[in-house]
């Protein structure tokens, strides 16, 4: 597979846990990219959706168990955004398979590179001064094998 976005280290949040998280995202974001740039099909992008959901599902908690331990002042808004993002890929897997334009393919395609660029590149780089060598709360938040470097 070629990859359309390449993970690079000024993307990391300084845990090591939650910088595999982002690089599972990049990677959906660019297995997107390939089956709809390859017509790959509607079963082929929900698989994504699917992997997409279970995403939102495991890394938000993660995420939001982190920012709670290392004290993330504005955890609350950080917490609504999670929540809108999960809602938006649902909303865009409904949508999805329901009609496939490419319109709609390029909404998504907007839509998962913004959550890139605008969520994880600004919104959770907000919390990495306080996360980024604090093994400690990551440790409390999420357990000793969440602070090894792999």
């Amino acid at each position: 597979m070629t990859d359309y976005i390449e993970w690079t280290p000024d993307m990391s949040v300084g845990v090591p846990v939650l910088d595999k998280d982002h690089q599972q995202l990049v990677g959906l974001l660019n297995e997107f990219i390939k089956a709809v740039d390859d017509g790959e099909g509607v079963l082929a992008v929900d698989s994504i959706f699917g992997g997409l959901m279970t995403y939102t599902e495991t890394h938000f908690v993660r995420e939001e168990k982190v920012m709670e331990a290392c004290g993330y002042p504005d955890l609350a808004a950080h917490r609504e955004q999670h929540k809108k993002l999960a809602e938006r890929v649902h909303e865009c897997r409904e949508a999805y398979m329901r009609t496939i334009t490419e319109s709609l393919e390029g909404e998504v395609r907007e839509f998962l590179m913004s959550w890139l660029q605008d969520h994880i590149l600004v919104d959770d780089m907000d919390y990495k001064s306080l996360a980024e060598n604090n093994h400690a709360a990551v440790e409390e938040a999420l357990g000793k094998e969440a602070c090894a470097v792999n």
